[in-house]
């Protein structure tokens, strides 16, 4: 990523990055355990790791 292009495009990657520690990615902090996992927030977490690796897979165009 080199930049972002304005707030709204800033708005989504953090938002993004957001669900990505909070639902996805263990923390040593917690024992292995996601934050959410830690709350008891049910999640299906297999559907949410298929779907960032397809979206991670995705190519975008960039803009002129």
């Amino acid at each position: 990523m080199r930049r972002l292009d304005d707030e709204e495009t800033a708005q989504t990657v953090m938002d993004g990055m957001r669900l990505y520690y909070d639902f996805l990615r263990p923390s040593s902090a917690l024992n292995g355990k996601t934050p959410a996992q830690k709350a008891k927030i049910g999640l299906d977490q297999e559907k949410w790791m298929t779907l960032t690796k397809k979206a991670s897979q995705h190519q975008r165009f960039e803009r002129s």
